[in-house]
């Protein structure tokens, strides 16, 4: 582990057992509520970046978001890291200086190597449980693509404490990509404990584009968990020692597996069971809505491990075309897996398996043919669309007439348009 303040020193911990009751749920939050914000510029820039730091010192400090500050922040970074190979030779070491300048201390980044990611996530719960400073981190391995973190629930289990939610805004322009094509998304987002795992991941790619394809090798933060954070001067926090846990299932006693009309019928037990609904602010935005019909996404992480998850939208009614939430339960037990709550209730008429299949036979050549396709949503394929973990897509491979494989085409499920891919 590296951090940038060499004055502050962070240590391993055990048996922190008077900061809470073992068994019992706590919930971390920053000193002030943060206002969720986002920046003008999107991909292969640092306007997320700047965003998700003026959200932290806004949750640290209180300070409100002066008249330019993702030019004043972007402008200070770029002076403060010459030479980075960074968007704008803005990295996470100008970052943390230029947000100071909004902050009552001085912000430090810590980074962590490929094989400490345990650390990393001890790192965000150690900065929200002592200072009270929200965490800055990338995510989907990024560096174009930062958010913040707002609130952590974690259970203590004897010395460890068990991640069991992360909650938090993106940083960047809502309706436009990342350079993975992956969406900057609105309001309010959570993850459950392991889910959160696998979305926080290493900066691998959107560092630059002259050495992304074969990996930025020489940029001390490649391959590396980063978290940017706000420490009072002067004083030490621990990292706690830290895991990550998933939510309740909801299968039934005898009921042997899930199915998109079970996760359905379950969502609000999925959500109850994650204790979602003790969250005033994300349960009073929802629990009005109405379950629609739930999606199963054959997804994968980052790291290219899969993820397997019914999509389940949260409608304003019955027969309504608007969605105000969307919901990802686990297809293994339907056990909470994410959330996001729209700021504004977004259109939401999905097209069938069926219909994305002709939609994508439209662009096939004398000879080709599809073969069997699967909703899905990988971070790491560049679609020519946007895509999140709540905006899936279908995917057909191509065959040539030989047999072999000639690409892919994509279809959103909530565009029928194709798209030609390899």
């Amino acid at each position: 582990m590296t951090i940038s303040n060499p004055k502050l020193t962070l240590l391993f911990t055990v048996g922190l057992g008077g900061l809470a009751t073992p068994a019992s749920a706590d919930i971390f939050t920053p000193h002030f509520p943060v206002q969720e914000l986002h920046s003008v510029r999107g991909g292969n820039t640092p306007g997320s970046f700047a965003a998700a730091a003026m959200m932290g010192a806004h949750g640290y400090n209180n300070t409100p978001a002066a008249i330019g500050w993702e030019d004043t922040l972007i402008g200070t970074c770029t002076n403060s890291s010459p030479g980075s190979l960074w968007p704008f030779s803005c990295n996470p070491d100008g970052m943390a200086q230029s947000t100071a300048a909004y902050s009552a201390n001085v912000w430090v980044k810590s980074i962590f190597t490929d094989t400490q990611q345990a650390q990393a996530l001890s790192q965000t719960l150690s900065a929200m449980q002592g200072p009270h400073s929200p965490a800055v981190v990338p995510i989907f391995g990024q560096a174009d693509h930062w958010l913040t973190i707002t609130q952590i629930t974690a259970t203590l289990s004897g010395s460890t404490w068990n991640i069991t939610q992360v909650q938090g805004f993106d940083g960047g322009p809502v309706g436009q990509p990342d350079t993975g094509s992956n969406g900057y998304e609105s309001g309010t987002q959570i993850w459950g404990g392991t889910t959160w795992r696998n979305i926080y991941f290493r900066v691998i790619t959107a560092i630059n584009p002259a050495c992304d394809l074969n990996g930025c090798t020489s940029d001390p933060y490649y391959n590396h968990y980063v978290v940017m954070w706000e420490p009072p001067a002067g004083q030490e926090f621990p990292l706690l020692p830290t895991s990550t846990a998933p939510s309740p299932g909801v299968l039934a006693s005898g009921e042997l597996a899930m199915s998109p009309a079970l996760a359905r019928a379950r969502v609000w037990s999925s959500l109850t069971a994650a204790q979602v609904d003790g969250n005033a602010p994300v349960w009073n935005a929802l629990h009005s809505g109405v379950a629609g019909a739930a999606f199963e996404v054959n997804g994968v992480f980052p790291s290219g491990a899969r993820w397997d998850y019914y999509l389940v939208p949260i409608m304003t009614s019955a027969h309504s075309n608007t969605a105000i939430g969307f919901v990802q339960m686990s297809t293994d037990d339907g056990s909470f897996d994410g959330l996001q709550v729209p700021t504004t209730a977004v259109p939401f008429v999905p097209v069938t398996k069926a219909r994305a299949e002709q939609v994508a036979a439209s662009v096939l050549t004398a000879g080709e043919t599809l073969g069997s396709g699967i909703l899905t949503w990988d971070p790491r394929a560049n679609t020519g669309f946007i895509k999140s973990p709540t905006k899936p897509y279908y995917e057909f491979p191509v065959l040539s007439a030989t047999g072999s494989a000639a690409g892919v085409v994509r279809v959103p499920l909530v565009v029928a348009r194709p798209f030609r891919g390899s």
